[in-house]
């Protein structure tokens, strides 16, 4: 796919699941994407998939609070008694009164999903899978299952926000994902992340795993971090640089600022077209 100028969408229509350990700045490097993506004149879609963060890509995206989240799209699919948890129940997702696996019959965004389930700006639309909201409320895998199976029809680029941690791997959500990008941090915790991320694609048969190292700051600890990824450094195709305009935004709230975390994360969007080839 390509614009009417002829400028090639090489990520048009995937799914790019964006995970990492919690605090590595996955939420934000998601809206940096975004913004990205919409000045390469994608459609873009950006699904919220975690269920414990509160505000988060509302925020971040388009400046509002929880008030402002649209309705979780586990709702469209009965609520959170009827969708099953995808490690009890592995059978895909499916509409309410109707049999048919929702990976295979794609939802048309158009026709199907009141506008109460996004928020929307022109080429940009975002989604929330579900939210933990209220105490007791149980097992997140509901959820879960909705994230891995919210396939829409269309060519809008996805964007698939997760849940801090490696557990969306115990229940198979990247199976139904084209791109899986891991965002670390300058921790050992990262490394750790790292290399279990990769023995886990690797027993899934998943070949097209990137990892993005955020939040850099001196020379001196890229250098030291690159050594302790050892192997798993050939699959960084970024470092972002820490922003503080980024750290401010986060403190006082509103929309994530441009600046030099944008423009790397715009270079390694780049590199995932080129990973992918040439749009259809």
């Amino acid at each position: 796919m390509s614009d009417i100028t002829g400028a090639p969408h090489p990520l048009a229509g995937k799914r790019i699941l964006i995970c990492g350990k919690g605090g590595s700045g996955k939420s934000t490097f998601v809206a940096l994407a975004a913004g990205s993506l919409l000045r390469r004149s994608y459609e873009v879609l950006v699904l919220d998939g975690d269920a414990s963060n509160p505000e988060g890509l509302v925020r971040l995206l388009f400046g509002g609070g929880v008030e402002a989240e649209p309705r979780p799209l586990i709702d469209f699919f009965g609520g959170i008694d009827v969708v099953t948890c995808p490690v009890d129940d592995p059978a895909p997702l499916t509409r309410v009164g109707d049999t048919r696996p929702v990976p295979e019959y794609r939802v048309d965004l158009e026709r199907e999903l009141p506008a109460e389930y996004f928020l929307a700006d022109r080429r940009l639309r975002l989604l929330q899978a579900g939210k933990i909201a209220q105490y007791g409320q149980g097992c997140d895998g509901p959820v879960e299952k909705v994230v891995r199976d919210f396939m829409v029809q269309g060519e809008a680029a996805q964007l698939i926000d997760t849940k801090a941690g490696v557990e969306h791997f115990g229940r198979r959500i990247p199976d139904r994902v084209d791109l899986l990008v891991t965002v670390l941090d300058l921790t050992l915790e990262s490394v750790s992340i790292a290399a279990r991320v990769a023995r886990f694609c690797e027993a899934a048969g998943i070949d097209r795993l990137f990892f993005v190292v955020n939040k850099v700051g001196a020379p001196e600890a890229t250098a030291l971090f690159r050594d302790k990824l050892g192997p798993e450094g050939e699959r960084v195709i970024g470092y972002v640089p820490f922003d503080p305009r980024v750290q401010e935004a986060s403190l006082l709230g509103g929309t994530v600022p441009e600046g030099a975390a944008a423009a790397e994360i715009a270079k390694i969007f780049g590199r995932l077209e080129e990973a992918v080839g040439p749009s259809r």
